[in-house]
């Protein structure tokens, strides 16, 4: 009687073993995301939960007759994107750039990505997105599009100094012509997509965590759309 007990409670636990295992492998992940369409901001004014700030910086609406395209010829207004847009006004003030910070959040390994258009610009235009910046925003990463030299650059900040790190060949962007650059950064390695192929991947260990933001060159003029951060 006894050896029949002992066999059968080593084939339930035989049993029961691999369901426990597979259930702890299933159960899934939530990390944190954030986005900003800037539907709750006030219009005319720089959104809410800003910090350092170069440039005019102003919350507008997208006109239903200038929602323009993605560089797929997908149009903007068909994609669920939002109705709002931030601005950067600023084009003969004689800055060599221009810059909004958010305060928050402030994260480590992560995955980022923004919309934007060129407006006007003669010198070079394009855009940038700003990540793992110190709370004075001198310090971090800038991966931006240069429509002068027809390029996407990774550039980390030093002391408010950019720096080359990487750079791949892209076609400039046009005039009312929509883009998104993302950015995938988990623990030193960083990957850069642009309308959604990958441009470049690389390791950098300068930086570990900070808050994100916005760049435009010179006198570029850009609207950005958007915002999405999520932990990586």
């Amino acid at each position: 009687m006894t050896r029949r007990l002992g066999w059968r409670w080593a084939v339930v636990a035989m049993l029961l073993l691999p369901v426990s295992q597979a259930t702890a492998k299933t159960k899934p992940h939530h990390g944190k995301s954030w986005a900003w369409t800037f539907e709750a901001d006030t219009l005319g004014k720089e959104p809410d939960n800003t910090g350092v700030a170069i440039g005019t910086w102003r919350i507008g609406n997208l006109a239903a007759d200038s929602a323009g395209t993605d560089s797929a010829g997908t149009d903007s207004a068909d994609t669920g994107a939002s109705a709002r847009v931030l601005r950067q006004l600023e084009a003969e003030d004689g800055a060599d750039y221009h810059m909004l910070q958010l305060k928050k959040p402030v994260i480590q390994d992560l995955v980022a990505s923004v919309r934007f258009r060129v407006v006007s610009g003669d010198v070079d235009p394009g855009a940038g997105l700003l990540l793992h910046l110190d709370d004075k925003a001198k310090n971090g990463y800038l991966i931006r599009v240069s429509g002068a030299k027809s390029r996407i650059v990774a550039h980390y900040l030093i002391y408010g100094r950019r720096r080359d790190i990487r750079y791949a060949p892209v076609d400039p962007p046009k005039p009312g012509e929509w883009h998104t650059i993302s950015v995938s950064k988990k623990r030193s390695v960083i990957v850069v997509t642009y309308d959604g192929a990958e441009r470049m991947r690389f390791r950098d260990e300068r930086f570990s965590k900070g808050t994100v933001g916005f760049w435009t060159e010179e006198d570029a003029v850009v609207e950005f759309a958007d915002l999405k951060v999520a932990m990586n």
